[in-house]
């Protein structure tokens, strides 16, 4: 199956380090290098205002999917390519899943964090074969993938946990990926 779009999850807050910032532009620049729509949580804010920001000046095709009791605190982007509004977060989390060939998962509070349990839990029960993208800057995700460690080891989860999803450093390790998914 040849992706053609990408979820990606990540943070609404604005009152994160700069750094994360710049990593969330740096994600949008490298793939805006590729054919590949993105569906984000369609908000204006934190590094989902970055990713749409960085995406609509790229002239980059982007999909946002906000539930309409967030449009106000998350700020929605006119400017991106479709702006989907949904009555409630379940449809939200529905969308970003179906639309999404595959899945990035960056820095974020509890419902990237939800989000990301949801599709590799999903993906464990075998409902999908996406691939899912752990970026795990600055370490951010290490305690999540320890206690990955620690349910296999303590034999709530068989060894096939490890390899539902693929775990980069660094923005620049996406460029291998992108490249392999438009062979």
């Amino acid at each position: 199956m040849k992706t053609k779009s990408l979820t990606i999850y990540c943070s609404a807050s604005n009152k994160i380090d700069k750094k994360f910032y710049e990593m969330a532009k740096e994600v949008a620049q490298i793939i805006s290098n590729y054919e590949i729509k993105v569906i984000y949580g369609g908000g204006n804010v934190g590094l989902m205002g970055i990713i749409a920001q960085t995406l609509t000046k790229l002239k980059r095709e982007i999909i946002g999917i906000i539930p309409k009791f967030l449009i106000k605190k998350e700020k929605i982007s006119l400017q991106i390519t479709n702006l989907k509004i949904v009555p409630n977060m379940r449809k939200r989390k529905e969308y970003l899943f179906n639309l999404g060939d595959a899945f990035l998962i960056l820095p974020g509070g509890t419902g990237t964090l939800e989000e990301a349990i949801e599709v590799l839990s999903w993906k464990i029960l075998k409902l999908h074969n996406k691939p899912i993208i752990i970026l795990n800057f600055e370490n951010y995700w290490s305690p999540l993938i320890k206690q990955f460690e620690i349910i296999i080891e303590k034999n709530f989860g068989n060894k096939n946990l490890q390899k539902q999803f693929q775990v980069i450093k660094k923005p620049r390790e996406l460029n291998k990926i992108l490249q392999s998914w438009i062979k």
